[in-house]
């Protein structure tokens, strides 16, 4: 019962961001241009939030598959979140590089106030993400983790 609720909330944790960020960024039918146009900026967003999260917990699979580590759910979670303050970082120090030598002003390109809700969004839908894959994670492998294949037994003493 527990792995079909965290499978559930795993889910919906994974749905939500996607659909806020396209209540939030695709105009009023009465607004838009139509064709693809519309949709560019909720391609980028889900680009940025699935992308750094996906990143992060690609990094860490291969670095625990690489040292032969077993991947835990909460492993994964911050992975996940790791991934967005990299992405994030990443994505403000260029943007900020670009505008001073641009515009002769570091914060010109995200739109002077921008930054920290952009930052504030960014984190919290990357911790959604990041939970809901967790979850998933938990549903599918328990929470003993997962052992790579052809670790099984190692470093578990013998009675």
């Amino acid at each position: 019962m527990t792995k079909i609720l965290a499978l559930i909330a795993g889910i919906f944790l994974i749905g939500f961001p996607a659909w806020m960020m396209k209540e939030m960024s695709v105009p009023l039918p009465e607004y838009r241009k139509g064709g693809y146009a519309d949709y560019v900026l909720l391609a980028y967003e889900l680009l940025a939030v699935y992308g750094s999260v996906l990143l992060g917990i690609a990094v860490h699979v291969g670095r625990a598959k690489w040292s032969g580590q077993s991947l835990f759910p909460f492993g994964l979670f911050k992975a996940g979140m790791w991934g967005v303050l990299v992405a994030a970082s990443a994505y403000f120090v260029a943007g900020g590089v670009y505008g001073l030598i641009s515009y002769g002003a570091f914060d010109k390109v995200i739109g002077g106030t921008l930054w920290g809700l952009l930052a504030i969004f960014w984190g919290v839908f990357g911790a959604l993400v990041s939970a809901g894959l967790a979850l998933l994670f938990y549903a599918w492998r328990g929470s003993a983790g997962y052992q790579p294949p052809g670790s099984a037994g190692l470093g578990t003493p013998r009675s």
